[in-house]
């Protein structure tokens, strides 16, 4: 646990049972979408649209989807 959160971390393998479990799919281009509308994409905390390849995590709060990029990572650590 960090700072009384808890911390799941997972690889490549389990990351669409990660989606589903949190009601999420990809669609035909590889972006991450809610599982009832395929239309809707989610979006990471700065706005973009995030790809199955670039999936770093989800945050706690209102589903906010990390990209596993250094500027994103380097973002969730500061708070």
């Amino acid at each position: 646990m960090v700072n009384g959160e808890c911390i799941v971390t997972f690889d490549d393998s389990v990351c669409m049972e990660v989606l589903d479990v949190f009601g999420k799919s990809v669609d035909s281009e590889g972006f991450i979408v809610e599982k009832e509308n395929m239309a809707q994409k989610v979006l990471s905390e700065d706005g973009q649209e995030v790809n199955i390849k670039e999936f770093g995590g989800i945050k706690k709060g209102s589903e906010v989807f990390i990209k596993n990029d250094l500027v994103s990572l380097m973002r969730l650590s500061k708070e």
